[in-house]
């Protein structure tokens, strides 16, 4: 039988990006039974999946950037329903974890039905329950995407690197109590990361040692620390090595407990404000592709 597939497009991504690769996805998709639907504002993405899902769709193709993503993810976890990821955003950091986007391989993985089941986040706190598929921030980065959301930049690239040297001048660090069974301690805090996934910013390596089905998740505290460490911290997040800083706790947990005067975002998208909790839920989410990690341990 031919595969049923709903596509999601959300054409503003990318700065109208995912206007231009739609057509190019539509017509590689052509030859299943394909519908789609187009967003025109916040939360349609997940009222449109909650459709897919109900109309017996195999899989859900999500055109646009990791907050698009973000909205499909939360009726689909721990459904049989399998996501097509289409890098369409500036900054795609979730596809980014995985091999589907060789020319023609999507059309393959389909038809062999080759997928992977991976972890998702979960973020619990005032604004309620939320999956999250890639990564949450608390603190700096957080009000660096806030800054960017609120302008409507373009993320990742130059426009991700500007914005912040821009915050970079008004952050200040934050106190924060941290729980964990593998940690636990208050301190002065100028970033924290909770990650799935390995990347955000546009390709930027957050979380190097991260694995998005392990059942884990990786968490990276830059210590408070002035503008000029900070920076010298944000310089080596590009290829993952700040987390050999002195400055900077790493540990692995299920369960974190985050308490203080702080921003959150997840999947590139605000949030809210701490205290919240963070946890796992493990193979919660049918991906089309391979992780990349699995491929380089292969």
């Amino acid at each position: 039988m031919t595969a049923r597939i709903h596509a999601i497009v959300n054409p503003n991504a990318g700065g109208g990006y995912a206007s231009n690769v739609w057509p190019q996805v539509k017509n590689l998709l052509s030859k299943y039974d394909l519908t789609y639907s187009i967003t025109e504002k916040h939360g349609d993405a997940q009222a449109f999946a909650e459709k897919a899902i109900a109309d017996g769709n195999e899989f859900i193709a999500v055109v646009g950037g990791d907050g698009t993503l973000n909205e499909v993810v939360q009726p689909c976890a721990g459904k049989e329903i399998i996501i097509i990821p289409v890098s369409a955003g500036t900054g795609s950091d979730f596809v980014r974890n995985f091999s589907i986007n060789r020319e023609g391989s999507i059309q393959d993985m389909i038809d062999r039905n080759i997928s992977v089941n991976v972890d998702l986040g979960v973020v619990e706190s005032t604004p309620g329950k939320r999956y999250f598929a890639n990564i949450a921030e608390a603190g700096f980065g957080a009000e660096v995407m806030k800054r960017m959301n609120s302008h409507k930049k373009k993320r990742g690239g130059s426009s991700f690197t500007s914005t912040i040297l821009m915050e970079l001048y008004n952050f200040k660090k934050f106190s924060c109590s941290i729980k964990s069974e593998e940690y636990e301690e208050t301190l002065d805090a100028s970033e924290i990361i909770i990650a799935n996934g390995l990347y955000f910013g546009g390709g930027i390596k957050a979380a190097p040692d991260a694995s998005m089905n392990d059942g884990f998740l990786t968490v990276h505290i830059i210590r408070g620390a002035g503008r000029a460490k900070l920076l010298m911290n944000l310089r080596k997040l590009k290829n993952g090595s700040y987390i050999h800083d002195r400055e900077v706790i790493s540990f692995q947990t299920k369960k974190l407990q985050l308490d203080g005067n702080a921003l959150v975002e997840i999947d590139g998208e605000d949030y809210g404000n701490l205290p919240s909790n963070f946890s796992i839920k493990p193979k919660a989410l049918k991906v089309l592709g391979i992780l990349e990690k699995d491929l380089e341990a292969s």
